[in-house]
């Protein structure tokens, strides 16, 4: 018998696996939690029934989340919130960067960093690092306890339903603006171009509404989300520029480092005709 895993992107389209075993499966106080390991793509996270992250693929992601900001930033950057996240991924990234002295990841269920920390400790690891202070509770709720103090807020959120629908609100991202230096960076993953396209124009306007005058969208491959192909957002209090001499990292760890670089950093927000249009762009 052949265990397969499938994840419906659309009534006629989505993306199967194949499966070898169960290695967790749990319904926490807030969402259903699956740890299967697939054939191709290693050990696979699932929350509420949806890929959250694979073994195999989750460079693509973790690195175009946080890597591009970094850079766009242009300055030093000392102190990051990571709201979601619970996998570690987004820290493990930021950690690279030896002038950060603070992350704060606030993630609302604790099982799911306690599961990351269990059974993906290649993303995990870096939650047990010294500068890393986790909170547990809802990221709507953490951003009080801040204003004009954080160089970057890193959105690493589950799509817009249930309990993350308020991530993408106007009222959350002001209250983003709110906790950011005044040069500060927003960064949020915004969901599939080949999908989500109403959505991703509904983030561009609650941004704008926000308060946030420069907005950048880029896109990259992430093989097992929907699509295959996923956008992000850079929100700026101030104008964001690439500084061309800027590389905040040294050569060994570009080097490291399996998807970003210079190259792609210069190309991601080159955006498609269709995506532009959608947006208004």
């Amino acid at each position: 018998m052949e265990l397969w895993f499938t994840e419906k992107h659309t009534q006629g389209a989505g993306l199967s696996l194949k499966c070898k075993r169960t290695l967790y499966s749990h319904k926490s106080r807030f969402q259903q939690i699956d740890v299967l390991e697939t054939e191709e793509f290693g050990r696979l996270l699932l929350l509420d029934g949806l890929v959250m992250t694979t073994e195999r693929d989750e460079f693509f992601y973790h690195e175009m989340l946080v890597h591009p900001p970094m850079h766009y930033h242009g300055e030093r950057v000392q102190s990051v919130l990571v709201i979601g996240g619970g996998d570690g991924g987004a820290v493990r990234e930021l950690l690279r960067y030896p002038e950060i002295e603070r992350v704060i990841l606030c993630e609302i269920d604790k099982e799911v960093v306690d599961v990351s920390k269990r059974f993906f400790p290649s993303i995990s690891f870096a939650l047990d690092d010294p500068k890393v202070e986790i909170k547990y509770a809802d990221g709507s709720t953490i951003l009080g306890e801040h204003k004009n103090d954080l160089d970057m807020i890193i959105i690493d959120s589950t799509d817009p339903i249930g309990a993350a629908k308020v991530l993408f609100t106007e009222r959350f991202y002001r209250s983003c603006r709110k906790a950011l230096k005044k040069n500060g960076i927003l960064c949020a993953q915004s969901e599939s171009p080949i999908y989500h396209l109403s959505t991703i124009k509904e983030i561009k306007e609650a941004l704008k509404a926000a308060g946030f005058p420069f907005l950048n969208f880029y896109i990259s491959p992430v093989p097992t989300y929907p699509g295959g192909l996923w956008s992000w957002v850079m929100a700026g209090c101030n104008d964001m520029k690439i500084q061309e001499k800027f590389q905040p990292l040294s050569k060994k760890t570009y080097d490291e480092l399996k998807f970003f670089n210079l190259d792609i950093l210069k190309g991601c927000i080159c955006l498609p005709n269709f995506f532009k249009k959608a947006l208004s762009l």
